[in-house]
């Protein structure tokens, strides 16, 4: 645990600390047996260290598809040499998805748990790979919309298969739908300086005009003036209370998911109290960064 923590960068640790998911977490790690908590450890700092890796890489997508292949190496217990520590975790994930997914019979949960877990962060690559190839381009809504929420919603399904393995399928997925869409908001509001400089420009076309500090032709940001980069009020008001109401609704599917379990499954129940306090962490974040940010005023855009 601990190289996987320091493997993580200086800014994914002090925000990890100040919001207090540093907090959160071990409290869902004490909550599961030793395999699943190794598990939820290559999952939430494991896949993080990738995710720092591919921001700061030149040729993200071609990294990633390496990182792909070691992942199914390693989970079909192919040997594999580590080069970096990035790819030690990769393959760290990869065999203990695969030693769960071969659990004796008498534990199917964790045999599905290792199963399930594995496809979705594959699923969740491939999203990856459609998001890294969008580098630079002004998107429609409904196109930005679908990547948002197959990125929010494979991230929180990882969590959720290995904290509370589902009862009702539907209402496993419209959980991780629910909770991943808000917390990718708040995510992309909060980070949006750092992502338009690296390329992702997470404000759809319709709405482009609210962001200042960027030069555009044909739908492509073609330069960027960090210093200028800003959102207007109206946006960033707009989009707080989206964020507000994608974390109600997942609030309130929260509370039917848990009166749906037995009242003997404590642990269960406390898995889930802080899942979603974990992801309440980014509406915190948000809502902070909303009322400490310079906007500019909307006339000026």
């Amino acid at each position: 645990m601990v190289s996987l923590e320091n493997g993580l960068t200086d800014r994914r640790t002090n925000e990890m600390n100040r919001w207090g998911r540093t907090h959160i977490y071990p409290k869902m790690r004490n909550l599961l047996k030793r395999k699943k908590s190794r598990v939820l450890d290559l999952v939430n700092h494991g896949l993080a260290i990738v995710d720092d890796e591919l921001d700061s890489s030149d040729d993200p997508l071609e990294r990633l598809r390496h990182i792909q292949q070691i992942s199914q190496q390693s989970y079909s217990i192919v040997s594999i040499n580590a080069s970096t520590s990035t790819e030690q975790a990769v393959i760290d994930l990869g065999s203990a998805l695969k030693d769960l997914s071969s659990a004796p019979f008498l534990y199917f949960t964790d045999r599905m748990v290792g199963k399930h877990t594995y496809q979705e962060v594959l699923n969740f690559w491939r999203v990856e790979e459609r998001n890294f190839q969008r580098r630079w381009k002004i998107l429609d809504k409904s196109t930005l919309d679908e990547i948002t929420l197959g990125i929010g919603a494979l991230v929180a399904s990882q969590f959720l298969y290995i904290l509370d393995s589902p009862k009702v399928f539907n209402e496993f997925t419209q959980l991780a739908r629910s909770y991943g869409l808000a917390v990718k908001l708040a995510d992309n509001l909060c980070d949006y300086r750092e992502d338009i400089q690296k390329g992702y420009i997470n404000v759809p076309q319709k709405d482009i005009h609210h962001v200042s500090g960027i030069s555009i032709e044909d739908n492509r940001v073609v330069q960027i003036n960090p210093i200028g980069l800003a959102l207007s009020t109206e946006y960033m008001d707009k989009e707080y209370q989206s964020i507000e109401q994608a974390f109600s609704s997942a609030d309130r599917l929260m509370l039917i998911t848990r009166a749906r379990r037995p009242i003997w499954s404590r642990k269960s129940d406390e898995r889930l109290c802080l899942f979603g306090q974990f992801c309440h962490s980014w509406l915190n974040q948000a809502r902070e960064f909303v009322g400490g940010e310079t906007k500019f005023p909307n006339q000026q855009l």
